[in-house]
């Protein structure tokens, strides 16, 4: 991400949140839309949406409690913008049942 990040929390129960960052419009090129458990005193990251290796191609990564970042599902969006609001909206309706199958894994 750019230096000119925007970082924003959306909680979604006391012990699950959503972190949004994107880089500054206009318009918006990279993004980051990360599914996050408060587990032993810490944030960890259960879920990965981005763009982080170029604008078009876009991510989910599921994060494993032992393995870390897994390969990518690809993901086919017309915009930056429309590829945001998926993922965001997808975190915040199954976040609960996501995170209970990681803490299950």
């Amino acid at each position: 991400m750019v230096p000119t990040d925007r970082e924003i929390f959306i909680d979604v129960e006391p012990d699950i949140r959503i972190r949004f960052r994107r880089s500054e419009p206009p318009p918006p090129v990279s993004y980051a839309i990360t599914l996050e458990s408060f587990e032993e005193g810490d944030w960890t990251t259960v879920r990965l949406w981005d763009n982080a290796d170029a604008i078009d191609e876009h991510h989910e990564h599921d994060h494993g409690r032992a393995g870390g970042k897994q390969p990518p599902v690809i993901l086919e969006f017309d915009s930056v913008n429309e590829a945001m609001a998926a993922a965001i909206s997808k975190a915040k309706a199954e976040a609960p049942e996501i995170v209970r199958q990681w803490r299950e894994s």
